[in-house]
């Protein structure tokens, strides 16, 4: 899939084990190689999901996250379940619905040496906060004001979604999804949390969709520190 300018489209860059690997907005994998000529090495192929409808207009994302024990880990989010097949066609476990949109994300596992997805159904105590520029895998046990077994949408993408947190394996009387954070939107700044001082979880909302021309050297020393 390209764009008008023969360009082609990808959602992360996650480094991993030394090498380089993007993910298109459908999910499928790529292994970037510098020699002989740089090239886009398939590892895994979704481009039966890569409908322009879907990827014009963010009806489905992939981002990739670094896992524990060298794992490559991926979130999906399909937004409006009618587009891919309607609700009957899922387990209605997996499915939410925010200001009347059903969509459902999944937890996937980036199996290289298979060349496929692999289904993970919880991450533990462990927490994923997903964003524009950045995707960071979290310790709740470290950090035990985080919820564990989530996943936390960046700042912009909790505007344009509705929700900050996808509980993977809800608990009785609890939401599949959570509010979005409080933000306030400056013209310079962007958003910045709504609170003083920030909540933890409120920060790297933030941080994930932070451009990396704004981020200080303190921000670069967190991220390598929760990593």
């Amino acid at each position: 899939m390209y764009d008008s300018h023969r360009k082609v489209l990808f959602r992360t860059l996650l480094s991993l084990g030394g090498r380089c690997y993007i993910s298109s907005p459908e999910g499928s994998v790529y292994l970037l190689e510098l020699q002989p000529l740089p090239r886009l090495v398939e590892v895994v192929d979704q481009r039966c999901f890569a409908k322009k409808d879907y990827i014009w207009f963010n009806h489905i994302i992939s981002l990739l996250v670094r896992g524990t024990g060298g794992r490559m880990l991926m979130v999906r989010y399909w937004r409006g379940m009618e587009r891919f097949g309607g609700v009957e066609a899922y387990n209605r476990k997996e499915l939410f619905t925010v200001d009347g949109i059903t969509s459902r994300i999944e937890l996937l596992e980036v199996d290289i040496a298979g060349r496929r997805l692999v289904p993970v159904r919880s991450l533990g105590q462990n927490a994923l906060f997903v964003g524009l520029t950045h995707c960071l895998h979290i310790s709740t046990e470290t950090f035990p004001s985080i919820s564990a077994d989530s996943v936390y949408l960046g700042c912009r993408q909790q505007q344009s979604y509705g929700f900050s947190i996808y509980h993977i394996n809800k608990k009785k009387n609890h939401r599949r999804v959570a509010a979005k954070h409080k933000f306030v939107y400056d013209m310079t700044r962007g958003y910045t949390p709504d609170a003083r001082p920030y909540n933890l979880d409120e920060y790297l909302v933030h941080y994930v969709d932070r451009s990396h021309n704004l981020s200080k050297s303190c921000m670069n020393h967190i991220n390598s520190c929760f990593i």
